[in-house]
């Protein structure tokens, strides 16, 4: 197969963990889960054992579990070396126990008591001890390490007592109704002493005295570890040693594995199969190369159904997958309402009329058409109301009376800044820079490599921003749209809005949460900080020797993937 005949197979950073939103305010004791369905052989534990599952990602720049915030980095790595005290069923979704055998909400739903998993090993074969489970938050609570994901718990806690050998109490620093999911599922577990060693030795290499976990000193010193994440308790391991003889080739792969210590395969039978996960660092141009040679087990595609009509060959290995999931997100334009000119709303109304939206999920017909929220279609907190349309003329008109005229001599100058890589985005820039071009607005573009593109929105010398945005975990659009939200880039400010994304935070009833984030949704919809674009689905090309993979509310989960031996990697 010539590798120029399969050149539009594009990669897909595949979303491997997300969650949807509990009521946790309406609970008040652990809610068992569904059990998962298991794979014919699994509770004999006769699934074959083997197969390195590998896939093309971005190298990670942080392992470290306490201060990695990458994509790649939670999900291919530490999801699969370490655990958190709860984790999500693949197939069902549901919240459930992980390194916390149990737990249970106290009567008010301000916090909750922990019973942690006995006989837990490290990958060393160590034991995991609460001052392991204690070490992020002892992190945290000394306020001076920039914590990655493993923020997201921390974040939220007032305090933690320790009520005897494995049990914890840990009080919610405010109301919320997925506190428990927040915490349960971001407080990753390292283990200490690999840290603490790892400090010391770095300090004695410095002349420096060997700090304490609680001071400056040790949180600047535990920065710098960044491509070691230490032993965990997953059912896969890392190992970079410092010096050398790893398993992480610095610039081409990645490899995680098999840990035989992890606890999960004997609490969950027929799990974990894989014998381990190659990360490969490679441009997406090198896709079709290691298709042809079967060297990868998934790729994003545009259209499944077209590439095999036109490379059947591909047929004997890949199979195609199509799927939405709460986490996968909308394409969307953000404007800049911090300075002029999008601080008005005249004006991002304008802008948004510029956008063929329909003509866009028209030339993209595998996706999920229009988007119109922070939220899947056809969900319940979906606004009602019809959104903007296409229409240069009323866009121009719109300008006119923000008074923005370029045959009067005062065009509207507009900044625009769009990551590269992506033919959806190519195809809503290329259309609307066509549309601002015939009212008169004075348009630049930057595209640029994605690192560039997120250095480049960080220092806020833009007007506007086209990309692919995630959503919440739980649901939850607060950090997007509220004047305190984290990820609110753009500096949208609404009381109205603020009003309705606080009353939703603690709110316990979920027909009612979703009622008042359909009311905050056609809000934004309105003001138009952001331009909902389109709504996407995965597709994707899929090994189809891999058995037990199915597509549930977190997306594609490995957890129950096995590969009969004829067809296995090594």
């Amino acid at each position: 197969m010539t590798m120029m005949r399969i050149r539009n197979l594009l990669l897909l950073v595949t979303v491997l963990t997300a969650s949807v939103g509990l009521g946790v305010w309406a609970l008040q004791s652990q809610t068992p889960s569904r059990a998962a369905p298991q794979p014919e052989g699994a509770a004999r534990g006769k699934l074959p054992q083997g197969h390195v599952y590998a896939c093309i990602v971005e190298q990670p720049d942080d392992v470290n579990p306490f201060t990695a915030s990458s994509p790649v980095a939670q999900r291919f790595v530490l999801g699969m070396t370490h655990d958190t005290l709860l984790d999500r069923d693949p197939a069902t979704g549901e919240l459930r126990a992980s390194l916390a055998e149990s737990y249970e909400l106290d009567g008010d739903g301000g916090g909750c008591v922990f019973t942690l998993r006995d006989g837990v090993q490290f990958a060393d074969g160590s034991p995991m001890t609460t001052a392991d489970v204690l070490f992020g938050w002892d992190l945290a609570a000394a306020g001076h390490l920039t914590l990655g994901f493993a923020g997201g718990a921390f974040a939220r806690i007032a305090s933690v007592g320790v009520l005897g050998e494995r049990r914890l109490h840990v009080r919610f620093k405010d109301r919320h109704f997925a506190a428990l999911a927040m915490v349960g599922e971001n407080w990753i577990v390292g283990q200490r002493q690999f840290f603490v060693d790892r400090v010391a030795a770095q300090a004695r290499r410095l002349g420096q005295p060997v700090p304490d976990v609680a001071t400056r000193e040790f949180a600047v010193l535990l920065q710098q570890i960044k491509r070691e994440c230490g032993p965990g308790s997953g059912p896969y391991e890392l190992r970079n040693p410092p010096e050398g003889g790893g398993t992480w080739i610095e610039g081409q792969e990645l490899v995680l594995r098999r840990n035989d210590r992890s606890w999960r395969r004997s609490a969950r039978p027929g799990t974990w199969n894989l014998a381990g996960f190659r990360l490969l660092f490679r441009s997406a141009a090198t896709i079709p190369a290691a298709l042809a040679k079967h060297e990868i087990d998934w790729c994003m595609v545009r259209d499944p159904a077209a590439e095999f009509a036109k490379h059947p060959e591909l047929e004997a290995d890949y199979r195609a997958v199509s799927y939405a999931y709460p986490r996968i997100g909308v394409h969307r334009a953000t404007w800049n309402c911090r300075r002029p000119p999008c601080e008005d709303a005249r004006v991002r109304r304008a802008l948004a009329m510029l956008f063929d939206r329909q003509g866009l999920a028209d030339r993209f017909p595998q996706h999920a058409g229009v988007a119109e929220a922070f939220a899947l279609r056809g969900s319940p907190e979906y606004p009602t109301t019809p959104g903007t349309k296409f229409d240069p003329a009323a866009a121009r008109a719109e300008l006119r009376a923000a008074g923005y005229d370029p045959v009067g001599g005062k065009p509207l100058h507009l900044e625009l800044l769009v990551p590269q890589g992506s033919a959806e985005l190519d195809a809503a820039l290329a259309g609307f820079q066509d549309a601002a071009r015939g009212v008169g607005i004075d348009l630049q573009v930057r595209q640029l490599d994605f690192p560039g593109f997120v250095a480049e929105r960080a220092r806020g010398n833009w007007d506007g921003e086209i990309a692919v945005q995630a959503l919440a975990m739980n649901g939850d659009p607060y950090e997007l749209v509220h004047t305190d939200g984290a990820d609110n880039i753009g500096g949208y400010s609404n009381p109205e809005v603020d009003r309705l994304a606080e009353a939703a935070r603690i709110e316990s009833d979920p027909a009612r949460r979703a009622a008042i984030w359909r009311e905050l949704n056609t809000a934004v919809q309105r003001d138009q900080p952001v331009t909902f674009l389109l709504q996407p689905r995965v597709q994707m090309l899929f090994n189809r020797h891999i058995e037990g993979a199915t597509a549930g509310p977190l997306g594609m989960v490995p957890e129950t993937m096995w590969v009969p031996e004829a067809s296995q990697r090594r």
